[in-house]
């Protein structure tokens, strides 16, 4: 248990205002304006220490990428080790042992089925690499996508992906071969109830009824990509009748399903993979963030014979798979079969569902929260009948949690809070204790000034 946080003065302190000034000056702007209101000086397990003495609570994770503590001396000292041996060299060229013990170790703990393996720097390559093998294997042009999911910024991945239309502003003419459908969101969709002698799920009626009847023949399309969880743009939990459905859809036209794990994946939901919550078989999966422990880069695409067996699709980059960050992604995966790394993350959820809740009790602008793991998300509202977003109260509750020193991610449609998955569940406790002070300020300082609180 850690005495964090602890701030020391204001943020951005003196050292930080330094150091953000020189960065506004060299960095594209778009990164600059993006950076948080302090400079990091060190991480440690789950908390922060910036350049002016502030320590704050980490419930972020580096975007989920940091599973299990920042710089976890039994992940860190095998991938040195193998820097020490091995140095940079190309995966794709030359073999190393780290590179073949990965591909069986992770052969062995995806679902069943999937059988080949392929390199990826990171999430957005390993989407991208899906997204080559499913027209591949199909010889269709047409990849179906859903709102509020996040695929990565690359012209590819930012148009496949819509969780919010500026990330793919200006790109979608340069990336054709994408159609959208509202994600089965449990409290946003526009979808109707399901209707009598349909599939049983509305979002896969809508696919049947609308988009394959009006716009999209289905002997055009590959298969469809999906998060099984939404994870930034707001934890959405589809419906249990989503998946039968979904996969029935995709036996009868052959596509291909593709589950978008690069989030999900390695243990952020309770489970493994969160296929795995519904025994969903997917043909692809993609992976990336966790993979590789926070400490080194990595991702990887698996994939089914039909999917991935043939050898004329290039993919990949010279960094993929460095034996270093294999050697980072063996031990992160021993670790979970080591430590009980899934029973805290369920313990944590449960700390999550319990806090989360009375939050909402005490606030009508809290028009929801959603809970999976250790994927947990705060929705505000201007009004719990219309369920108008409230992205300026969103705002100034992450303003608030941060000077008490708490960080979550308020860049999407959601509050976002995506702990370590081996933070104890007393230190979440406090944490959510102090977000939800951060909603009480917020939400008072909204009533007594209403104008100003929203500009």
């Amino acid at each position: 248990m850690t005495d964090a946080p602890r701030i020391a003065v204001p943020p951005p302190g003196p050292r930080s205002r330094e150091l953000l000034g020189r960065a506004e000056g060299m960095f594209y702007p778009g990164t600059a304006h993006g950076l948080a209101p302090f400079v990091v000086a060190r991480k440690d397990g789950y908390t922060i220490t910036d350049v002016d003495g502030n320590v704050y609570l980490d419930l972020i994770s580096a975007s989920a990428s940091v599973p299990l503590g920042a710089g976890r001396e039994d992940i860190a000292a095998p991938a040195v080790e193998a820097l020490r041996r091995y140095g940079n060299e190309d995966s794709h060229t030359m073999a190393s042992e780290p590179m073949i013990a990965l591909a069986e170790r992770l052969l062995a703990i995806v679902p069943e089925g999937l059988t080949r393996v392929d390199l990826a720097l990171n999430g957005t390559e390993a989407v991208e690499t899906a997204i080559k093998m499913m027209r591949r294997a199909t010889g269709r042009p047409v990849v179906i996508g859903f709102f509020s999911q996040y695929h990565g910024e690359s012209t590819t991945t930012a148009t496949l992906g819509a969780e919010q239309s500026d990330i793919s502003r200006g790109m979608r003419t340069f990336a054709p071969g994408f159609a959208h459908v509202p994600y089965p969101h449990p409290y946003r969709s526009p979808l109707g109830p399901t209707r009598a002698g349909g599939s049983g799920d509305a979002t896969v009626d809508y696919i049947r009824d609308h988009l394959l009847f009006h716009a999209l023949h289905p002997g055009d399309v590959a298969g469809v990509i999906v998060e099984p969880i939404v994870g930034s743009g707001g934890v959405l939990v589809p419906p249990d009748s989503f998946w039968p459905a979904l996969e029935e859809l995709c036996r009868e036209h052959d596509w291909l399903l593709c589950a978008d794990e690069v989030k999900t994946g390695f243990g952020r939901t309770g489970r493994m993979f969160a296929v795995e919550h519904w025994g969903v078989r997917p043909d692809l999966m993609c992976l990336g963030k966790g993979m590789g422990g926070g400490v080194m880069p990595i991702g990887a695409v698996v994939g089914t014979e039909r999917a991935m067996g043939f050898d004329d699709v290039p993919t990949g980059s010279t960094w993929a798979w460095l034996p270093a960050a294999c050697a980072a992604a063996l031990r992160t995966i021993e670790i979970f079969a080591e430590e009980d790394v899934l029973g805290n993350v369920r313990a944590l959820e449960r700390v999550a569902v319990e806090e989360l809740r009375r939050i909402a009790e005490r606030h009508e602008q809290v028009g929801d929260v959603r809970v999976r793991g250790c994927y947990q998300a705060i929705e505000f509202v201007r009004d719990r009948e219309t369920r108008e977003r409230h992205p300026e109260l969103q705002e100034r509750v992450a303003r608030e949690a941060l000077a008490r020193g708490v960080l979550a991610d308020s860049s999407t449609t959601s509050y976002n809070i995506q702990p370590s998955l081996v933070m104890p569940p007393d230190d979440l406790r406090r944490g959510l204790g102090i977000v939800g002070e951060a909603v009480d300020a917020a939400v008072a300082e909204l009533a007594r000034w209403p104008v100003a609180a929203t500009s």
